[in-house]
């Protein structure tokens, strides 16, 4: 009878556990908005897309942005990052890509050196017209 007690318990004390951290994964946010309200952002910029592979001493990237129709200018700002010494530092310059339209889509490559761990930073702004709608991504 006791080990059956001990095992509902522990069976419950798993999936409260599991919630809470189910919980906590959910409240960390995907997108930093940095200017605009969250509301203004969601309505104008569908989604963001940045993928980044690395082999050998080159860095390949794309970048997807879809945003709502009303949307006319979106500009892109792009960050390599290099982790080292236990941080994400900027490398190399920043580049930018834009499109006058509600969709962006560009690729590209980078020269790298090797051996380290690389990240793309992008940094999203959407307007149309009357709004304007700013996030930043990590790939």
């Amino acid at each position: 009878m006791k080990k059956s007690i001990i095992a509902i318990v522990l069976i419950l004390a798993l999936f409260s556990s599991a919630g809470q951290a189910l919980a906590v994964e959910s409240d960390v946010p995907i997108v930093d908005v940095e200017t605009e309200t969250a509301e203004i952002m969601l309505t104008l910029i569908s989604s963001v897309t940045p993928s980044l592979s690395v082999s050998g001493s080159t860095a390949s990237y794309t970048l997807l942005v879809y945003c709502s129709a009303s949307v006319n200018s979106i500009k892109a700002v792009l960050q390599l990052q290099q982790y080292r010494n236990g941080a994400w530092y900027n490398y190399g310059s920043s580049w930018n890509a834009s499109s006058a339209k509600s969709s962006l889509v560009t690729n590209g490559t980078k020269t790298i050196a090797s051996g380290y761990s690389y990240r793309l930073k992008v940094t999203v702004t959407a307007s149309n017209g009357s709004s304007t709608g700013t996030a930043t991504v990590y790939s």
